[in-house]
């Protein structure tokens, strides 16, 4: 079987998309092809789109699109995609992230018409007006206008969401894909959505390489950092994107008792934690993409902290439970039941403060369910989200839509 993989990016999210699991799906006799927006690498697998005349009419719609307040209408490159002789090949379309300013779903209906095509979504900008996270807004169970946030992700200059919500609601009506989801959140939202009525949704939950992000993979790992051993090490991502929850921990750091020796170990960006370099131990590895270092960090860490307010999935979460590390998260996104909360994982209530300090002490003062919690984890790591188990789900979804 021949797949053509869309998306918007390549190495960034390598394992939502596929790019990882490439040769896996190879020895399941399932070859894929990857065609992505933003290729950065010179693999001759990934597949772009045109050339700079292609990436220039991308920036003129995508300024169109912005002074018009509409989304995923103008761009023609789809119609490109049907040409590539990749795609006419393919026994089978697998959309990914198609909303990151290259594709119009115009094109859904033609696309599904001469292919089988499955579309796995990443979060829930399919089945809003215009926002990627409704988050307490409802409106996208019904019929979205009169928008509470037209400037969150992503931003209309003035409330066109009726009308994309329509527009969305026709391109699906018209066309013929099924749908796969990573977590029993979105799957819900999905059977709760009028935009999908009738629509086929899978639940396959993302997977990991667990004989890399395993707990006996590394050694003497706390060395590598300079961390020392009777030190509680906090791991956690530190951007400034709002949805990941990092000021949350920022207000949590300042309530947690003195009397434990406390390093903070953080991924994504660096010059958040100035304030606490006179109370802790600061190690900020910035953005990483090399795996062995992102599996070296949950290693040595003890508890990894991830207060989203809007997630579909969590892969940090699991990445961290495969190497046995307990995770505190929020209530209200999939963070909860992918983290098997609360027998496994530990969940407060969405934004308050107050639960998360006395969460995150709980942990710090309490070395032996730490240790219980982590094991745990690791457990249902191998139980649910081992890549080969994602693999051959992968591959029965295929072999279904093909067949029929």
């Amino acid at each position: 079987m021949k797949v053509l993989q869309v998306n918007g990016y390549e190495s960034p999210g390598r394992r939502f998309h596929g790019l990882a699991v490439t040769p896996l799906l190879e020895k399941q006799g399932v070859q894929s092809k990857h065609l992505v927006w933003e290729k950065d690498s010179k693999n001759p697998e990934v597949l772009t789109f045109g050339g700079k005349w292609t990436r220039m009419t991308s920036r003129i719609i995508n300024r169109v699109e912005r002074l018009a307040s509409v989304q995923s209408m103008l761009y023609p490159h789809a119609m490109q995609m049907m040409r590539m002789p990749e795609f006419k090949e393919a026994d089978l379309i697998h959309l990914h992230i198609i909303h990151s300013g290259y594709f119009s779903l115009s094109h859904l209906p033609k696309i599904t018409a001469l292919k089988p095509t499955v579309w796995t979504l990443h979060d829930p900008w399919a089945m809003t007006g215009h926002c990627i996270h409704p988050r307490k807004c409802d409106k996208w169970r019904t019929m979205c206008d009169q928008c509470p946030d037209l400037a969150a992700l992503f931003p209309l200059l003035r409330d066109n969401t009726k009308y994309l919500f329509k527009y969305k609601q026709r391109a699906y009506k018209n066309s013929n894909f099924e749908l796969i989801v990573a977590s029993d959140w979105m799957r819900k939202m999905v059977l709760a959505s009028p935009l999908f009525e009738n629509v086929p949704v899978h639940y396959i939950p993302f997977g990991l390489d667990l004989a890399l992000f395993s707990p006996v993979t590394s050694k003497n790992v706390r060395k590598k950092f300079g961390i020392e051993e009777d030190t509680v090490v906090l791991c956690f991502r530190a951007t400034a994107d709002p949805y990941k929850g990092a000021h949350y921990i920022i207000e949590a750091l300042k309530n947690v008792k003195k009397g434990s020796k406390i390093c903070l170990l953080t991924l994504g960006g660096k010059g958040l934690l100035e304030p606490f370099r006179d109370r802790f131990q600061v190690i900020e590895l910035g953005w990483v993409n090399d795996e062995m270092l992102v599996r070296d960090a949950f290693l040595a860490s003890d508890i990894f902290l991830m207060p989203s307010i809007a997630e579909s999935f969590g892969l940090m979460a699991i990445e961290a439970m495969a190497c046995a590390k307990p995770v505190i998260v929020f209530e209200g996104t999939a963070l909860p039941s992918i983290t098997f909360a609360p027998q496994v994982g530990l969940s407060v209530p969405m934004g308050d403060i107050s639960a998360f300090v006395e969460a995150v002490q709980h942990l710090i003062d309490n070395p032996a369910e730490r240790q219980a919690r982590g094991q745990k984890g690791r457990e249902i790591a191998e139980l649910h989200y081992d890549q080969n188990l994602h693999v051959k789900r992968l591959v029965d979804v295929y072999t279904k839509v093909v067949g029929k």
